[in-house]
């Protein structure tokens, strides 16, 4: 699943949000993980979440407004950042035009401006000069989703105007010489990383998600949860005030650099022991999260991708806490 990672101004708020639900779609497609700001916690550490965030994305969104380019941050630390990734080729950057503003001339680096780039909605024309933001948004999303659905082996295009220029070449991969000679390309440490920072962002993601929906399904029923740091969160569900269920997920560490690993009933900064784990494992069809125990192969039946990772988790926790309260 592809990473999103909206860059924005909260004087944009609303309209962050908007896009948010037009891009639900794609996101129960398995089309895309979204993260934003909107997802920290209080009390987390601002500037190390965004940025690990951001490193881990597949493709930023910059919502583009007056008071975006305005904005110190949002224009050095996170569109300067993307559009440097950008040319490196590991991220791809899509400009959404929120509200008119003088964006065109906007330098982002290398001598190149903003209006080198292929902006949406249509033509660049920002969202609320449309009959309705709907109507706009419609039309961006349409086309993310038109982008995410081409074969991911075109990889990321790096300059404006280097993408095939027609249908058929687009649905072609870019192949090196040891692929047309049938010889599978090995995943670098990057792929590893990347893989696995998604695999850990899309747990946090899943179990804040169903700890909200916990809670809500039963008045005697409250639940916690807290982002440590960029790698590691933690989970707690509650039972009239009793706690029936704790959780402690993290990534990297000496040991275990190449898994997601989770302990039951330990202090958030214990990480020298573990109940279950999911270290990276290669496979013909790509990297996966493997077998950690036993307990895996009986459960997940074979290799997961972050989705299935973040389920698995989610289901054993689950699992650990009606085991207790029956």
């Amino acid at each position: 699943m592809t990473t999103g990672f909206i860059s924005y101004t909260h004087a944009d708020t609303a309209l962050k949000e908007q896009l948010i639900r037009h891009l639900a779609p794609l996101r129960r497609e398995g089309l895309i993980h979204l993260w934003h700001d909107g997802l920290l916690r209080p009390g987390e550490h601002l500037d190390p979440a965004v940025q690990a965030a951001l490193a881990a994305s597949d493709i930023v969104i910059l919502l583009v407004s007056a008071d975006f380019i305005a904005s110190e941050y949002c224009y050095e630390q996170e569109m300067l950042r993307a559009f440097a990734r950008q040319r490196d080729g590991t991220v791809r950057v899509i400009p959404i035009i929120l509200r008119p503003c003088q964006w065109k001339g906007v330098p982002i680096g290398s001598d190149k401006t903003l209006s080198e780039f292929v902006a949406l909605p249509k033509d660049g024309k920002a969202v609320i000069s449309w009959p309705d933001t709907d109507t706009a948004f419609d039309n961006a999303v349409g086309a993310i989703r038109d982008m995410l659905r081409v074969d991911n082996g075109n990889g990321i295009q790096d300059e404006a105007g280097s993408a095939p220029t027609n249908d058929a070449a687009a649905r072609l991969p870019r192949t090196g010489s040891a692929s047309l000679l049938g010889i599978a390309a090995k995943p670098t440490d990057l792929d590893r990383d990347r893989f696995l920072r998604t695999g850990y962002m899309t747990t946090a993601a899943l179990f804040e998600e169903k700890l909200a929906e916990l809670k809500a399904s039963d008045a005697r029923i409250d639940t916690d949860f807290e982002r440590i740091d960029s790698r590691s969160f933690a989970a707690s569900v509650y039972l009239g005030g009793k706690r029936v269920g704790q959780v402690s997920i993290w990534h990297g560490g000496d040991m275990w650099r190449n898994a997601l690993c989770l302990s039951y009933d330990t202090a958030t900064s214990t990480r020298n022991s573990m109940n279950d784990w999911l270290p990276i494992e290669d496979t013909p069809q790509g990297l996966a999260f493997g077998a950690g125990n036993a307990m895996f192969r009986q459960r997940a039946g074979g290799p997961l991708d972050a989705d299935g990772a973040a389920g698995y988790f989610w289901e054993n926790f689950l699992e650990q806490v009606r085991s207790r309260i029956r």
